[in-house]
């Protein structure tokens, strides 16, 4: 989860509201894990805190305390085994119902406090109306001030009261005249809503004397119910329902909302910064990340032209001891399938330049982590790819020099500084952009594997058998007869062909991470990068097979696919990315 959601807040989130760290002041609420079992996944979605519970107390009537498809705790007795998994640096919480009146009540608190050893940092609690014809207590204040001993004497200083929006202020004036930590705002398990959460927060914020907490737990589904809710005022906002409708980027879209508006705010106080300088850029990595993409675009485009005329340079004769011309004696579609290669490679190497190039201008120069690790990462495995020579013997001159030149600029682009900034966002409504570009992102996501795969498989292939079925078909020969032919022609094609799945694999890594951690409404750039990129690799593929008749079913099918799948993923993301960045609430 942390590596393919980044869910991790920006270090501008981390707040102390209730004397411990907190990584947001965004949080899980009560009834989605109710019972912790999911306590050690569900931390890793960007959380500040997560709420257990709520369990009802000193009654075995489980009253309707959440509305579907929330769920109220059953197994109270197995929280202390089950918070040992939580994830460090996150704050646990503990939501109670108990009934009014019910004199065992305190004391089942004590017993669960007890068993839970001091896991939790905040405890929750709300009196639930005793049921018809059983006695009301008559000491609510007294009940009150026996909980908060109890919390208290087992290492729990924050204790809040539940106020639900749909009940008067003075159903919980007894827990604040007791002194309460602060107020729970919720939505009744009914729905039912009849004031606006800024009136909510503000009335809360009277009844409670400072500095006691305001948290907002009011069943928020969308970044704009979340950014609105401390807009009014709110310290601290619990996501429950939500998280459910919305998925597990609620959280993390949420948190970069929050940064973006904080962001917008505090450059609107103030004067613009000054430009950085050249020397400023030399000094950092995108400069020379923005050259390596450029470089290998220039590579590219040598190869391409290669491809389009000799197919063979001069060495490559010197290395199989025959002129070009004579390769047609050994077999007449063998400098055809040559250059269906060398296009094909063509092909993607331009298309890893254009996203490296548009990844360090767009994302490394404006202080995005994680634009440079999907550089690294994608650079990592092309640049390691040049070691395959070890498998199929044959060195090639202009690769190698190719890559002594471009392999400085990866290292100082990576190695560099890079002054990181938050990677915020006003992604605020799940509307039907949104939901179109998950698709979109999956339908990505899924081709980036499907190319990674096929660099893998194209390279082992290369290195061990060179051809697959269909390419003895077009050749109409066996690997055993081009071997006999010319010793050093099955080496010359086996770099050739793990070089085309190197640089495959590189840029299914690239577009792999772009897809899982760029795309955010309104950033265009990801669109066309991914347009041109897309444009370029499978334009370089259909054009090697048709300018040489290599159109076999099979062979072109992984190629046809792909493309269908690019087409129907840009349509689908395109209304999100190619929006307007939105400017405020």
């Amino acid at each position: 989860m942390d590596f393919l959601g980044r869910m991790r807040p920006d270090s501008s989130l981390h707040t102390e509201p209730y004397g411990v760290p907190l990584i947001s002041p965004i949080g899980l609420g009560g009834g989605v894990d109710s019972d912790a079992l999911a306590i050690g996944a569900l931390g890793r979605f960007g959380f500040g805190f997560i709420e257990v519970g709520p369990y009802v107390l000193g009654s075995d009537d489980h009253q309707q305390i959440v509305a579907p498809p929330l769920i109220a705790g059953l197994e109270p007795h197995r929280l202390g085994t089950r918070l040992r998994s939580r994830p460090s640096r996150l704050s646990v919480w503990l939501r109670l119902s108990l009934v009014d009146g019910e004199a065992g009540a305190v004391l089942e608190v004590e017993r669960l406090l007890e068993s839970v050893d001091a896991a939790f940092d905040v405890v929750s609690i709300s009196l639930l109306a005793p049921e018809a014809g059983a006695a009301r207590g008559g000491d609510i204040r007294g009940t009150w001030r026996r909980l908060l001993s109890v919390c208290r004497e087992h290492g729990v200083s924050t204790v809040l009261v539940d106020y639900p929006r749909s009940s008067p202020l003075s159903a919980i004036q007894p827990a604040v005249d007791a002194g309460v930590g602060g107020l729970v705002i919720r939505s009744a398990a009914e729905h039912l809503q009849t004031v606006d959460i800024r009136t909510a927060v503000q009335q809360a914020r009277r009844a409670v004397a400072s500095p006691g907490l305001v948290v907002v737990a009011d069943g928020a589904r969308s970044p704009r119910d979340v950014v609105e809710a401390f807009d009014a005022g709110a310290d601290l906002v619990a996501v429950d329902q939500g998280f459910i409708e919305a998925g597990p980027g609620l959280a993390k879209r949420s948190n970069e909302a929050l940064v973006a508006m904080r962001t917008r705010a505090a450059s609107s106080d103030g004067a613009p910064g000054p430009q950085p300088s050249f020397q400023a850029a030399l000094r950092s990595g995108w400069l020379w990340l923005l050259l390596l993409g450029l470089g290998m675009l220039i590579a590219g485009a040598v190869v391409f032209w290669v491809g389009l005329t000799s197919v063979l340079l001069p060495y490559d004769e010197v290395f199989l001891g025959v002129a070009r011309d004579n390769l047609n004696s050994i077999n007449p579609r063998l400098l055809g399938f040559m250059r269906h290669d060398r296009i094909t490679l063509a092909g993607t190497l331009m298309s890893i330049g254009i996203l490296y190039a548009s990844l360090a201008w767009n994302g490394v120069r404006n202080g995005q982590r994680w634009a440079k690790d999907a550089v690294l990462a994608s650079g990592a495995v092309g640049f390691a790819s040049l070691f395959l020579f070890l498998g199929f013997h044959y060195v090639d001159p202009v690769h190698i020099v190719l890559s002594a030149s471009l392999f400085p600029l990866f290292l100082l682009g990576i190695l560099l500084p890079l002054r990181a900034r938050p990677s915020g966002g006003l992604d605020l409504d799940n509307d039907s952009s949104w939901r179109l570009c998950l698709a979109g992102q999956l339908l990505l996501i899924g081709l980036a594997v499907g190319l990674i795969g096929a660099g893998v498989t194209i390279t082992t292939v290369g290195v061990t058998r060179v051809f697959v079925f269909s390419d003895l078909q077009f050749l109409q020969t066996t690997a055993g007869a081009i071997g006999g032919a010319n010793a050093h022609l099955l080496p010359l094609i086996a770099h050739d062909r793990a070089g085309f799945g190197g640089a495959l694999a590189s840029d299914g890594v690239a577009l792999l991470f772009l897809s899982l951690w760029g795309l955010r409404r309104g950033e265009r750039w990801v669109w066309w990068t991914l347009l041109s990129a897309g444009l370029i690799g499978f334009g370089g593929g259909v054009y090697a097979h048709l300018a040489v008749g290599y159109l076999e079913l099979g062979h072109l099918l992984p190629l046809v696919v792909s493309a269908v799948v690019f087409v129907a993923a840009q349509c689908l993301t395109a209304p999100f990315l190619l929006t307007r960045r939105p400017g405020g609430l």
